[in-house]
């Protein structure tokens, strides 16, 4: 279940460390897919009740979207 996400907005350079807040999340990092505003967050660690990616550089405004795929 995810309850959080912190911080709300980052930069269009990239480089912003995103929390998920949550529980019951897998432990295991390469379980995870997860992309911000169509591009790659590569997930840096995970335990039962957050995880967290660090944002890529975007190419400007684009459309809001945030996708979490999990394995299993």
């Amino acid at each position: 279940t995810l309850t959080g996400v912190s911080p709300r907005y980052g930069t269009v350079t990239g480089g912003t460390p995103v929390t998920f807040s949550g529980t019951n999340f897998p432990t295991d990092t390469s379980l995870y897919t997860i992309t911000l505003d169509g591009i790659d967050c590569p997930v840096d660690s995970a335990t039962s009740t957050s995880v967290t990616c660090t944002t890529g550089d975007r190419p400007g405004l684009i459309a809001t979207k945030t996708e979490i795929f999990i394995d299993g």
